[in-house]
């Protein structure tokens, strides 16, 4: 199912090439998770690639946080907040298994990975681009 994969582009850089590289590697996790989803792979399969963008998704907040703390950004402390509260969304759908990994769910986390990318992120990164 197609309709839910991410498309990286352009519109999507929010100027900070490690930050982006980031992003990138986010989108193609996160793509890898739809595929394994639709494509019936099995759950170990499926399960395996979700911790992997847990894991990621956590390495990746961090590094963001630590080049805001490290620029002194007055964004950092609601990006910050932004961060934890998906963490505990997505803590919370993985220790429900794969068997939630619904439709809803999957396209919860396209929609709030884009979104973020595309509103706070960019209004984050942008003094430093």
């Amino acid at each position: 199912m197609s309709m839910v994969n991410i498309e990286w582009s352009e519109q999507l850089s929010v100027g900070v090439k490690s930050v982006d590289e980031d992003h990138r590697k986010l989108v193609t996790l996160v793509n890898e998770l739809f595929s394994a989803c639709f494509v019936g792979v099995g759950d170990e399969a499926v399960s395996a690639i979700l911790t992997e963008v847990i894991d990621y998704t956590q390495y990746h907040f961090t590094h963001e946080e630590d080049f805001l703390r490290e620029h002194a950004s007055p964004a950092l402390e609601a990006h910050a907040e932004e961060h934890r509260r998906l963490t505990e969304q997505v803590l919370a759908i993985a220790q429900q298994g794969v068997s939630a990994l619904s439709e809803d769910v999957l396209l919860f986390l396209r929609d709030w990975l884009t979104q973020h990318i595309l509103g706070t992120d960019k209004a984050s990164f942008a003094p430093y681009r």
